[in-house]
């Protein structure tokens, strides 16, 4: 049973639970007992066995250390599972699907997270589990949910009671309630100190960026890019792009013209290795704003490719087309 509520989960979305291993989810007879995560009112909890306590730990380091891949989301919710930590269990695969998302993976969209989670409050879909697995996964469900829709102080609420016990000072309830905190407006220091410290576990997730970025933590611009960055066409990236342009001094209507840096040099590398100065008319947009020091940034690494004839002829031909700043531009990048 250890993988059923892995698959019930993700039966509306594409990550495939077909790798999940399998396994009695009874506790081990040769357990220590170590309170999980859990809700008292939800009956007694389960224990975890030293072994299962230590792949945990493991799972963590790796997150830490490596940063979060695909899979380590499945891996943990079944060794959760294992333990008997159904909330916790439900809580691992939705750090899978939200990475996933925020991260513009396959066909996972918020129609799909919405879908996945809804799979487990349906009547009968999950009759083969306890009751205490049950009313941990209800629990669960309700916290994640608010948190999913924004509803702050609701999902606030609903974590500390499922999710309180946790001490895992940078587990993911940890990192949620925090989001809850921050997007409440409660920007108090030590809230926005606690966020940045456990940045090396969630270095490769979009979302901990974005939400860094629109909750007033230092250098939000640089937040905005981390977060464009990792997934340019995510769903955060638009609004990203706006935090960006503000920190800039540009108007929020030029927002979808403006690049990161690393994203300009991957244009300018491409056409350059591919011999096709074409590939840069991506940037015009950009070079057609204000001054601003994305732009600015552009029009220096393009000026330097006008050392070569096949860049500046094209820069040149380009410039009597343009009109404005971007042929003001143009016209002093052909110069080289």
């Amino acid at each position: 049973m250890a993988k059923k509520l892995v698959c019930v989960l993700l039966s509306a979305a594409v990550i495939s639970c077909a790798g999940t291993s399998g396994g009695n989810s009874a506790p081990a007879n040769n357990m220590t007992a170590i309170p999980v995560r859990g809700n008292p009112d939800m009956g007694k909890s389960p224990v975890i066995p030293p072994e299962i306590s230590s792949a945990l730990e493991e799972l963590a380091e790796m997150e830490r250390s490596g940063g979060f891949v695909p899979g380590l989301g499945l891996a943990e919710s079944n060794v959760r599972e294992r333990s008997g930590d159904y909330a916790g269990a439900v809580l691992a695969i939705y750090k899978e699907l939200a990475w996933a998302y925020s991260m513009g993976v396959g066909n996972v969209k918020r129609e799909t997270v919405l879908e996945a989670l809804n799979n487990l409050q349906k009547p009968g879909t999950i009759v083969l589990f306890s009751e205490e697995a049950r009313k941990q996964t209800d629990g669960a469900v309700m916290a994640i949910l608010a948190f999913f829709d924004s509803r702050w102080e609701e999902a606030e609420k609903h974590i500390r009671s499922v999710y309180g016990n946790d001490t895992e000072a940078d587990g993911y309830s940890r990192w949620m309630l925090l989001v809850c905190s921050l997007e409440r407006e409660n920007s108090a220091k030590e809230n926005r100190s606690a966020y940045g410290s456990i940045r090396s576990r969630y270095a490769s997730f979009p979302e901990y960026w974005y939400r860094g970025a629109r909750m007033g933590m230092p250098n939000a611009g640089d937040y905005a890019e981390r977060c464009i960055n990792l997934s340019p066409a995510g769903p955060f990236a638009g609004e990203c792009r706006s935090i960006l342009s503000k920190t800039m001094g540009l108007d929020p209507l030029d927002a979808s013209a403006v690049k990161t840096r690393f994203e300009i040099e991957v244009l300018v590398k491409a056409a350059i290795n591919q011999g096709k100065p074409e590939l840069l008319a991506e940037l015009f947009p950009l070079m057609g704003l204000p001054d601003n020091p994305s732009t600015l940034f552009a029009a220096g690494m393009m000026r330097a490719l006008a050392s070569e004839s096949i860049f500046r002829a094209w820069f040149v031909q380009e410039a009597k087309k343009a009109n404005g700043r971007l042929a003001e531009r143009l016209q002093f990048i052909s110069r080289g």
